[in-house]
Order: structure tokens, then C-alpha cells, then sequence
């Protein structure tokens, strides 16, 4: 991370100044700015953060400039020295924010995603009567129960159960909408739609666009319409479903290039943006180790830290009070850089994940209460993966800072929380509930699950794939058990061994060499053989959930964000230095563009001058005239975001 070299020597200069410079908007702050100008805090010197944004590690400064003012009143009618500085949320906020985000704590980041989902809301109480008759705004209107949820999936049917993850509170009498951006290769596609009991689903031919109703239906007739989508990319899609009585479903399904059926949209095709929204993305399994039937929302209230003593988290559509598993994945904000160590203690047992590295490890259904080693962390954000077993009894999991540079003894704040799912380990999940008959010797019939993941996921000695087996067998010692992976890679897990009689439930994480490099997407095979002559038995169920660290990346890998355009004020002499505070992770870059002009409206017509990369300031080319612009240009590997945190314009008027 770099950043500005200059600040002290400003802050000098500032502290001496003979006047402030007013523009015509005013107000602000007790400034004379129109966006909140105030006074330097002479201590802002490098290693200083900003408006509550982290700077190399330093104190928070709120006292920060973020307005015109004055560094030198000019005598014998020399030019004065003036300046221009963004630095707070609502300096930020002024200017045009589309692929990038503005931090709470005064700061500019590309935008962040949940990648593989769509956001889901709902509203109690409030139907509409015909697809084709509603619209968006009607829709948006209900009054929302306030929980937000994700949905890996566009077909949904719940029966005439009360859908969980959203806060609804009743089987009928509710309306459902989701919305996010689907991934589509270029080409005309065909989008079939079917709720039971009216809807509709539109889409953007791009961002700035507005949405066309593709399809509408009333129930039971299917509806379905056509999209054209000009380029390869990321297209907004939004859709709505109302239920009065009787079952709920929710089915859209799209066929076109890349994909040569109509069926759901694969879950690596959506994201949703997140910036800005709090909390964990948390699933829940009906299986104490991730495995089988799932239900997802937001955790917005105690992400890591509850205790459902000897229940279960109620909106995950858990059946049991026993028996289940939670994860929780995110995104943790650190504003102080430093080494971190993590307490986690859970009932049962326990996995964390920071940044692609496993940092505990007790898959087990026993208590535990441990302590990382520790993890050096920049400012900044960085992916967590949190995960929890129960068995029986109590069920807790808290997860705490045990030592670091800030948050020693806290839980995680919700604040610095966010919902992106980072590339340190997503997973698919599986079940086949087929029951397949054991002969006294040989092979049972296979047991199969189909894993829809990115083409470029495939098993690593990190990421691996846990596995859950009910067979009931007099002896388990006469099996051998194999696991096969799409590509026929095959790894045997278990070879005759003692242990287990009867009807019972085995499950186990693997990281066999055998599968590793191997592919996730395509279908997963269970063989059991029997290899002794005497008894023969069932397979009742095969669940899987395989691991990996591969799609779509999670932040934006190429954003820019356009300034408010500034009134300088008259007599302009000249720009002599741009500088500004940044965060730039590894695989981040940043840049600035200016541009100046005789109106506000005429900036847009102006062209931007060549790209400023040094941080610590030098004095762009461009004219000196009224108006000013700043335009930064932010890239990144699409894990880690780079951030700016202030930005300074200095200038000379005519007095």
C-alpha cells in the first residue's frame, strides 16, 4: 500500500492560511465549501486514516479537509494557492458511482458480489393478481419483511410449506422477488417461465438500460419470451412471484448459447451485488456435516456468533433440532494492518477459513475451543469462511479476534461484514435418495449426483469433498466403497472395514491424490461392492458436497468512478498537483484523470488527460480553467479491491 507523502507539509501550510475560498454552492461542515469543507488537522501525517478509512496501519482522523480552502493568501497579487479534497462518504457520494462502491467510512472500492446467487426478498400479507398486469414498482412497493436471502437456484418449489430464508411467516398470502445479473454468452435466448401462482421476469440489455418484460404467466399455464443479449456479459435480471392459496413454485428456466436445454440457470451464471449490504451469507444443512438438502439467507444480526442452544437456526428450513451444520461466508473488513489470531469455539466441531488458508480444522462432533496461529492481514477486505457441526445437544458458534493490531476480544462487528463470496472455498451439493440393493456379492447399482460447478473447478488437496453414505449391511467390513469423480477419476474410500453394522450413516472429507485436478462439473458416482458371500443389504441414500476455489472472481476487475464536476471558482491560474491516499492489495492498480472546462455541463464533452499513477502528487496537463473534474480508474485480480481513500486537488487563482 502507498500513500501520500505530502500531507504533513500541507497540513503546515493549511494551518497558516489567510482565507477560504467559497464556492457558490456553500454550506457544509461550518465550511465555506459546497460539499463540507473544514479545517486540516495539523497531526494528519503519512500513516494516517481517513474519515474512518484504514491508511498503513494509523488512527482514525475525521478532521480531514474535504473542501476548497485556502493555503496561502497571496501577496503583491501573487496567485493563491487553493484546494480541492474529497475524503468523506458524502464527498464521494456526490460523484458518479455505477461499477464502484462508497464505503460508509469514506472511502471508494470497485464493486463487490455474491457470485452464484441472486438476491431474494419477500413481502407477508401482499399478493398481485395477474403477471401481466403488475409491474416492478408494485412489486417493490409491498412492504418487505426486512430480511434479505440468496437463492442458488431459479426453480424453487415449496409445497404448501412457508418458504424459509426470507422472513415470511405464513404458507400462502405472500409475494417473492429476486433480482441480480445473469451471465450470457452472446445470442438470442429463450427465457420459459412458470409460478404457481402468477409472475413475471424481466431483463437489461445492459446496465444503463432499461428492463423489458420478457415473460408473464398466471397459473397453470407457462409463459415464456425471447432476449437477445448484444455481447458476452453480465445482464440485470429481475423477477417476481405472488402466492394467495394452496402450493407455491417458482420455475424459470432458459435455453439459448451455452445453454443447449431449457433448464434453471446454473448457479455460476448469477451474482448478485452486495456492496453495501452487512452480514454473512449463511447456509444450512439438514446434516451435520454439510451434506444433503441446503436453505440459504443473509445472517444480518449474529453472523458467527449465536447460540440456538437446543434448537436450530429457524429461517434455513432446518426439520431437526440435532443433527444439522451452518456456514457461514463472507467478506471481514480490517482497518488496522497487522497479525490477527482467531478464537472460534463451537458445539460441535468446527472449520475457518481466511484468505484460501484453512486456519482451524476439527471436522468432529466433539466440543472445541481453539486458537489460530496468526495470520498477517492488510487493511482491507478479506474472505472468511466459517463452518459449524451439531450432533446432539447444544449448538453454539462464536467466533472472536484473540489478538491483533484492533478487535482483541471481540466478536465480529457486524459492520465490517459483508456477504461476497471470495474464491477460499464454494461448494455444490447433492443428494441421491435412490434405495439400491446390495447383492450378497458384487456391485450394488451405482448411486449418481450431478454437480453443476464452473468448467475451471476441480478438486484440490486443499479444497477436497466431503461425502455422507447410509446403507444398511449386516457388515460393513464385507464392503468396499469408491468413489468416482465426471472424469472417472476413482478413489477408494473405504476397503472393508470394520466398524459399522447395520443401518447406518458414514461420512468422511477426502482430498484423495486420485481425484485431485479433477474436474466437479458432471456426474459423481458412489460404487459399493460386497466382496463376501453371505449377506446382501441396501444403499439407502449418497450425498456430496465437493469444494472449490474457482468461477467468476467476486469484485469487480475494472472500475471507474467519475467526480462530482467541481466550481473552482473565477480567475483559475492553474492545477499544480493532484495526490491522493490509497490501499492497493497485490494484483491492484490505480489511476487519475482529470479534465477541466468553461461549464459544468461542458465537462463531459472535454477529454481526459493522461493517467497519474504517483500517489504522493505531480501536476497534471491540463488547462486551467473554472470547472474541474477527476475521474479514477481502479483494477484488480477480481479478489482483492483496491480502494481510494481521499483525494486532494491543489490550484492557483488570480486574488
Amino acid at each position: 500500500m502507498k500513500c501520500s507523502g505530502i500531507l504533513l507539509a500541507m497540513s503546515m501550510a493549511i494551518s497558516v492560511c489567510a482565507c477560504a475560498h467559497s464556492d457558490p454552492g456553500g454550506g457544509g461542515d461550518g465550511g465555506g465549501d459546497d460539499d463540507g469543507g473544514g479545517a486540516v488537522d495539523a497531526a494528519a501525517t503519512d500513516g494516517a486514516a481517513i474519515d474512518g478509512g484504514p491508511i498503513d496501519g494509523g488512527p482514525i482522523d475525521d478532521a480531514a479537509v474535504d473542501g476548497a480552502t485556502a493555503t496561502d493568501a497571496g501577496t503583491d497579487g501573487m496567485p493563491v494557492t487553493m484546494m480541492w479534497r474529497d475524503d468523506s462518504a458524502a464527498d464521494f457520494a456526490m460523484g458518479t458511482v455505477d461499477q464502484v462502491f462508497v464505503e460508509t467510512y469514506g472511502a471508494v472500492s470497485p464493486a463487490a458480489y455474491y457470485t452464484g446467487g441472486l438476491l431474494w426478498r419477500g413481502a407477508n400479507n401482499d399478493t398481485f393478481a395477474s403477471g401481466a398486469g403488475t409491474t416492478w414498482a408494485t412489486v417493490v412497493g409491498f412492504p418487505s419483511t426486512g430480511k434479505i436471502a440468496i437463492t442458488h437456484a431459479t426453480s424453487l418449489n415449496f409445497y404448501a410449506e412457508t418458504p424459509p430464508s426470507v422472513g415470511l411467516t405464513d404458507a400462502d398470502t405472500f409475494t417473492m422477488w429476486f433480482e441480480g445479473e445473469v451471465l450470457l454468452d452472446a445470442g438470442a435466448y429463450t427465457f420459459e417461465m412458470l409460478v404457481d401462482d402468477h409472475g413475471f421476469v424481466e431483463l437489461a440489455p445492459s446496465p444503463a438500460a432499461g428492463f423489458q418484460r420478457v415473460a408473464s404467466c398466471d397459473w397453470p399455464t407457462a409463459s415464456s419470451g425471447s432476449f437477445v443479449a448484444p455481447t458476452a456479459g453480465w445482464y440485470p435480471i429481475r423477477y417476481a412471484a405472488s402466492e394467495g392459496a394452496g402450493e407455491a413454485l417458482i420455475q424459470l428456466r432458459a435455453q439459448g448459447p451455452g445453454l443447449p436445454v431449457l433448464a434453471p440457470l446454473p448457479r455460476h451464471r448469477l451474482r448478485a451485488r452486495t456492496s453495501g449490504i452487512t452480514g454473512m451469507f449463511e447456509s444450512g444443512f439438514d446434516d451435520g456435516h454439510l451434506l444433503g438438502d441446503v436453505d440459504h439467507t443473509i445472517d444480518q444480526v449474529t453472523p458467527a456468533n449465536t447460540s440456538w442452544n437446543t434448537g436450530n437456526p429457524g429461517d434455513l428450513g432446518m426439520t431437526a433440532t440435532d443433527d444439522f451444520s451452518v456456514r457461514w461466508t463472507g467478506q471481514l473488513r480490517v482497518d488496522v494492518g497487522g497479525t490477527y489470531q482467531f478464537r472460534y469455539v463451537t458445539d460441535d466441531g468446527q472449520r475457518l477459513w481466511l484468505n484460501n488458508q484453512k486456519l482451524l480444522d476439527a471436522w468432529d462432533d466433539n466440543t472445541h475451543d481453539q486458537t489460530s496461529g496468526g495470520v498477517a492481514l492488510a487493511p482491507g477486505w478479506h474472505d472468511l469462511v466459517v463452518e459449524q457441526t451439531e450432533r446432539a445437544g447444544g449448538a453454539t458458534a462464536s467466533l472472536s479476534v484473540a489478538s491483533g493490531p484492533e478487535l482483541t476480544g471481540q466478536t465480529l462487528p457486524l459492520d465490517r461484514l459483508r456477504p461476497v463470496e471470495g474464491r477460499s472455498d464454494r461448494f455444490e451439493a447433492g443428494i441421491d435418495r435412490t434405495d439400491r440393493a446390495i447383492p450378497v456379492t458384487g456391485d450394488a447399482p451405482d448411486s449418481a449426483v450431478v454437480i453443476t460447478a464452473p468448467a475451471n473447478a476441480v478438486v484440490t488437496a486443499a479444497t477436497g469433498i466431503d461425502v455422507g453414505i447410509g446403507i444398511n449391511h449386516a457388515y460393513w467390513s464385507d464392503l468396499e466403497i469408491r468413489l468416482i469423480a465426471p472424469s472417472g477419476a476413482t478413489a477408494l474410500i473405504r476397503d472393508n472395514l470394520a466398524g459399522l453394522n447395520g443401518t447406518a450413516t458414514w461420512r468422511t472429507f477426502r482430498a484423495d491424490a486420485a481425484l485431485i485436478g479433477a474436474p466437479l462439473n458432471g456426474t459423481w458416482i458412489l460404487r459399493v461392492t460386497d466382496n463376501v458371500a453371505l449377506d446382501g443389504g441396501t444403499v439407502l441414500d449418497f450425498a456430496i458436497t465437493v469444494h472449490h476455489a474457482a468461477g467468476e472472481p467476486p469484485i469487480v476487475t475494472a472500475s471507474a468512478y467519475d467526480s462530482q464536476v467541481r466550481d473552482l471558482g473565477a480567475g483559475v491560474n492553474a492545477i499544480t498537483r493532484v495526490s491522493w491516499l490509497e490501499r492497493l492489495p497485490a494484483g491492484a492498480d490505480l489511476g487519475v484523470r482529470m479534465r477541466t472546462c468553461d461549464s459544468a455541463p461542458g465537462c463531459a464533452a472535454q477529454p481526459w488527460s493522461a493517467a497519474i499513477t504517483d500517489p504522493n502528487g505531480v501536476t497534471p496537463l491540463v488547462t486551467a480553467r473554472r470547472f474541474a473534474q477527476y475521474r479514477v480508474e481502479l483494477t484488480c485480480n477480481g479478489d482483492r479491491p483496491p480502494a481510494l481513500d481521499q483525494l486532494t486537488v491543489e490550484y492557483t487563482v488570480n486574488p
